[in-house]
């Protein structure tokens, strides 16, 4: 693609790069993305001058149509928002860091002004309503930093810059590590304080008027009943692109690639701890940190508490005995898909995990880390006690674990269910007819 425009793929020698300010002050990159935001704009590709020509008229007639219809919803005359003809910068940035919250497709009266509660039926209006109406020309850059003199269209913009100026990089990553907007009632971390007055009118809202037709759930807002409808589809358009696992939501796909990039940007304030997405370091703080006194989900069997709901949903399915995952290797049906992969993981023969000093083999890091303090007193992994507790009602005989008490049972009622393959003899337990298969019938 060198010296070919971008746009009209002609060859020209004097191009622009995407990245330039034009005489409005404004990145070329920034209009493309806001005028044609189906293309992925890069700020190193090169446009020539007559392109550039045409997308400011695509911004001057976008611009009208947006005041246009502003003027019109607001009983204002065309010529009082003439004024301004500029794209902000802030507008792009307030753009992105919204659509890393939540991409949800709008319907009627989705958005709603802060300032001043209008709705909208489109985000980019509201945008642009609160750029022409609540931010005036004159103030768009006027407040500056004490200290190094960098002027900011708000406040927050200020504030925030503040925090990091004149410190080190260490101490810039630590700033950027905490929120700067936190829900009071449930400890969710916002980028700025328009995202999280969102959260708490559509999430802990009082009344929740819009139903799912699926399910039971209610929502507050029609954005987060579009939102959650996408889950009963369960299409998962929003492809990794580092490991090319899918997810149903952009928001998903985002939080997902931050593991990946394992920055660990947040840091619990408790402990040493860090966590590369702010939902994890508050299940952290509440599961670690918080009281298990005041912990919000009980069991409705046993009373027993949980910090999350998962954790009690997983827990309900041992008292309703629900085991809707099953073993494509064998009858097994677990309770979730995580110890679904643990019991696979058991029909392997592989032991990946061997000890350095005596060569011994485990299909697990937990069982190596046991087998180096137990063996040879290296580390500090914590040895399991273990407790006979489960007892046999037919005799005094106890068990560590309940397959064996199971066996043990058989030998009271002569159940034999495993029955050889090769012959018509039954056994009380699986692991016989392996012996016996190699003593009766040579098959090893």
């Amino acid at each position: 693609m060198s010296n070919l425009c971008i746009v009209c793929l002609n060859e020209d020698a004097n191009l622009k790069n995407l990245s330039e300010i034009d005489e409005h002050d404004v990145r070329i990159v920034i209009k493309l993305r806001k005028c044609v935001p189906e293309v992925e704009w890069k700020i190193d590709y090169e446009i020539c001058v007559t392109c550039v020509e045409h997308l400011e008229n695509v911004c001057a007639f976008r611009d009208m149509c947006i005041r246009s219809y502003l003027a019109r919803k607001g009983g204002e005359k065309p010529a009082e928002l003439a004024e301004d003809k500029t794209l902000s910068n802030n507008d792009s940035d307030e753009r992105k860091s919204d659509s890393d919250d939540e991409k949800v497709e709008s319907v009627e009266s989705n958005f709603v002004c802060f300032h001043c509660e209008k709705n909208f039926k489109v985000k980019s209006v509201l945008e642009d309503h609160i750029k022409y109406e609540h931010t005036s020309k004159k103030s768009r850059k006027n407040r500056a930093c004490d200290l190094c003199g960098k002027a900011y269209a708000s406040e927050s913009a200020l504030k925030k810059h503040k925090t990091v100026c004149g410190k080190t990089e260490s101490d810039v990553k630590e700033a950027e590590a905490k929120p700067y907007n936190i829900c009071d009632v449930c400890g969710a971390s916002f980028g700025n304080k328009y995202l999280l007055k969102r959260h708490i009118k559509n999430v802990h809202a009082t009344e929740k008027k819009f139903k799912c037709e699926l399910c039971d759930r209610k929502f507050a807002s029609p954005v987060y009943l579009n939102a959650h409808k996408r889950y009963h589809t369960g299409e998962r358009k929003h492809i990794c692109s580092f490991c090319g696992k899918g997810y149903i939501t952009a928001s998903d796909l985002y939080h997902h690639e931050k593991i990946h990039a394992n920055k660990r940007a947040y840091r619990c304030q408790a402990c040493p701890k860090a966590f590369n997405t702010s939902s994890d370091l508050h299940k952290h703080k509440i599961c670690v940190h918080l009281d298990r006194s005041q912990w919000k989900y009980e069991c409705s069997f046993c009373q027993r508490r949980f910090p999350l709901k998962t954790n009690l949903d997983t827990h309900t399915k041992t008292h309703t005995g629900e085991r809707n995952f099953l073993c494509h290797l064998c009858d097994r049906k677990c309770i979730n898909r995580s110890v679904l992969k643990r019991h696979i993981e058991s029909h392997s023969v592989v032991k990946s995990f061997k000890c350095n000093l005596c060569l011994q083999g485990y299909k697990y890091q937990k069982s190596l880390d046991i087998h180096m303090v137990k063996a040879h007193g290296i580390g500090d992994a914590k040895i399991p006690e273990r407790v006979k507790k489960f007892f046999c009602s037919a005799c005094p005989k106890s068990y560590f674990a309940n397959n064996k008490l199971q066996k043990h049972i058989r030998s009271h009622t002569g159940e034999r269910p495993f029955r050889c393959p090769a012959c018509d003899k039954c056994f009380i337990d699986k692991s016989y007819i392996k012996q016996h298969l190699k003593t009766a019938h040579n098959v090893f």
